[in-house]
């Protein structure tokens, strides 16, 4: 399959000009866009925007988008962003970056989202952070998410928590739902680290629905309950 490749020209020639006419003010400006496609759906795209004003701070934003289609129609669809802020100096780049994911298999569509930042943010302080999920679906109602978040304040405390979260369907129409957090706070230094650990679950079959709360706290049973009720 020939992939076609459209270049902005338009664009590179707007770059151009736009840089000359800042160059009095000693400000820069470039934008560049590749597009490649083919006739069974596939596409790569890829958008560059980079800019330094006058006083020497660069922002830049890369965005790219891939689909790849196969010969069943199922699709892997890929998207990033980076978007950085660079101040004039050493040791103070601010970056943001993303990445999407979506794939369709045979009714079943897993999507993922990750974020990450690090570098110095406005204050001028540190900034460390990653959050990533996952889920996956299908048309029966059965569902899967699992969701982790990581931050390191600037005291040097790092705070975690993750999600689990299922759906269970049978034939029946019955269905199991089970969800498990963990929150660990973790501050710099030995053996002071603390886990919160929550898990419910309710299933329901025949009419009869069962719930239950277990807690635990760094390893250490505190709450545990059911219930079980008629609908």
């Amino acid at each position: 399959m020939t992939m076609k490749t459209i270049l902005l020209a338009s664009t590179a020639c707007f770059a151009l000009s736009a840089a000359a006419s800042f160059a009095a003010d000693k400000e820069t400006y470039q934008s560049d866009t590749k597009i490649e496609k083919d006739s069974a759906g596939n596409y790569s795209e890829k958008d560059t925007v980079t800019k330094t004003d006058a006083n020497g701070t660069t922002n830049s934003s890369k965005k790219t988008l891939n689909i790849a289609v196969d010969a069943k129609g199922n699709t892997d669809k890929t998207r990033t962003t980076e978007i950085s802020t660079d101040p004039k100096g050493l040791g103070n780049k601010h970056v943001v970056a993303t990445k999407d994911t979506e794939q369709t298999k045979y009714g079943m569509v897993t999507t993922t989202h990750t974020k990450t930042v690090n570098g110095k943010n406005v204050e001028g302080t540190k900034d460390n952070y990653k959050s990533t999920s996952k889920v996956q679906k299908d048309s029966e109602g059965n569902y899967a998410e699992k969701d982790i978040t990581t931050r390191t304040n600037a005291d040097g405390t790092t705070i975690s928590f993750e999600k689990d979260a299922n759906i269970a369907v049978d034939a029946n129409g019955d269905t199991d739902k089970s969800t498990t957090t963990e929150k660990v706070t973790d501050p710099k230094g030995l053996f002071n680290k603390h886990t919160v650990k929550t898990s419910n679950t309710e299933q329901t079959k025949d009419g009869t629905v069962r719930t239950s709360q277990d807690v635990t706290v760094d390893g250490k049973m505190v709450e545990s309950k059911s219930e079980t009720t008629q609908q």
